[in-house]
């Protein structure tokens, strides 16, 4: 049964692109609105309202010049108290505590804003209390304010409904070809036709083109199948008959110029083995086919380099084992072998006699050295590149193509390589392997 998931949005794409600018945007109007806001509260209460409280004790003081009775303010929001040669016994304990001409106070359980003005040994004291004017200043201060972020969002949303409209044809273009499955049996059709929609000329002209690639994607991936399969057959038997008969002449009483040709034959067919297996490897897309059963480590590493320096017979070349831990790992054993043989093999074609390949296990690394040529540091970086050789005009005969594949299978099996190289000194390769058991240490 195929279970349906909503994906996730990857980041970096143009959706989240979309989301990101959106919500700048709103952060942005949000913020401005709301700094809109404290601002003018502010300026209600550090103008206006001290502009206003100024203003009433100017009225009081001119009119209790013309008439000493004249009554202190009282309203719903103005309270006034007078005080006359510093006697607070009269006004509320709160008052005495003002030592600013302008501030607010505990009150009654509220923080009302006091302002102070005297003549002489009179002082007046004016209470405000805003609770009355917040509200008006709600009503037709922040109210309007949130109309206006409103109707400021609105359009903000409707652009953003619209643009994730217009890319949604881009979208699904994506999501169509993350889901093309690419197999060794070929690429499915793709096809992008529900896709297509009238008036999006530039997605139409990518879709068509995307078609016309899959297409010739697939003729490609066809063509490489069918010469995987042709090379196959018509390199291998050819190939094995060669080698079935070069080891029964070994078997036969033959003179010293016949085992001659016979000994230079024998790495030439080993060559051109080991070469077409390469260009095999290179050209399949195969899934990775781990041990069932844990493998020792130890004993499959020695035998692959007893048997790629037997190939190199007549040569003084022997291997100094040196294994510190006894490991064992779940391994691709074929594939093991192979990056194993190459680095060998190359080991000993770029030694002289007598040649010493010193093979060391150091818990999840394995690491050959050799007392070669050695390498510079501008061919290390290029090693792992298909077809190149270190000295293309040496006597050592070779296709360049050993260490591309160590490099493939590593990758694929998430192995570690590394190379450290001195001329004339010799290189050393340590391969680090993953998910190693230690089972003992010397």
């Amino acid at each position: 049964m195929i279970k349906t998931q909503k994906k996730k949005v990857a980041k970096g794409s143009m959706i989240s692109r979309l989301n990101k600018v959106f919500f700048i945007q709103l952060i942005f109007i949000s913020v401005a609105t709301i700094g809109g806001v404290i601002g003018a509260a502010k300026v209600v209460e550090n103008v206006l309202i001290k502009e206003a409280l100024i203003g009433e004790a100017e009225y009081y003081w001119a009119h209790r010049e013309k008439y000493v009775e004249f009554p202190l303010p009282k309203t719903m929001n103005l309270t006034g108290y007078m005080v006359f040669d510093n006697d607070f016994s009269k006004v509320p304990a709160a008052i005495e505590g003002i030592t600013e001409q302008y501030q607010r106070i505990e009150l009654n359980g509220k923080r009302p804003i006091a302002y102070v003005s005297e003549k002489g040994n009179e002082k007046l004291f004016l209470i405000f209390e805003e609770a009355q004017v917040s509200k008006l200043a709600l009503y037709f201060g922040i109210t309007p304010l949130i109309i206006v972020l409103l109707i400021v969002y609105l359009p903000a949303f409707v652009s953003y409904v619209f643009s994730k409209r217009a890319f949604s044809p881009v979208l699904k273009l994506v999501e169509r070809l993350e889901s093309a499955k690419i197999s060794k049996s070929g690429i499915e059709k793709l096809k992008f036709d529900d896709i297509k929609q009238v008036g999006h000329v530039d997605v139409n002209t990518l879709i068509d083109s995307f078609e016309d690639f899959s297409h010739r994607i697939g003729q490609l991936i066809s063509r490489e199948r069918n010469f995987s399969r042709y090379a196959s057959h018509e390199l291998r038997t050819p190939l094995t008959v060669l080698r079935g008969s070069m080891s029964l002449l070994k078997r036969q009483e033959l003179g010293p110029k016949s085992i001659e040709l016979v000994e230079r034959m024998q790495p030439m067919i080993e060559e051109m083995q080991a070469l077409i297996e390469a260009l095999l490897m290179l050209s399949r897309d195969e899934s990775i086919e781990v041990s069932s059963d844990p493998v020792l480590i130890n004993d499959s590493l020695k035998s692959i380099v007893e048997d790629t320096i037997r190939l190199f017979g007549p040569r003084d070349i022997k291997m100094d084992w040196q294994p510190n831990h006894l490991v064992q790992a779940y391994i691709p054993e074929q594939l093991f072998s192979i990056v194993v043989s190459n680095l060998v093999r190359n080991a000993c074609v770029y030694s002289q006699d007598p040649a010493t390949i010193k093979v060391t296990i150091d818990g999840p690394d394995i690491m050959i050295e050799d007392q070669g040529k050695g390498m510079s540091k501008e061919s290390m970086n290029r090693i792992m590149e298909p077809f190149y050789r270190v000295d293309e005009h040496s006597a050592v005969k070779g296709f360049g193509l050993g260490l591309s594949i160590v490099d493939m299978i590593c990758k694929q099996c998430g192995w570690l390589i590394k190379f450290s190289s001195e001329i004339d000194v010799g290189t050393q390769v340590t391969l680090t392997l993953n998910e190693v058991e230690i089972l003992a240490s010397s």
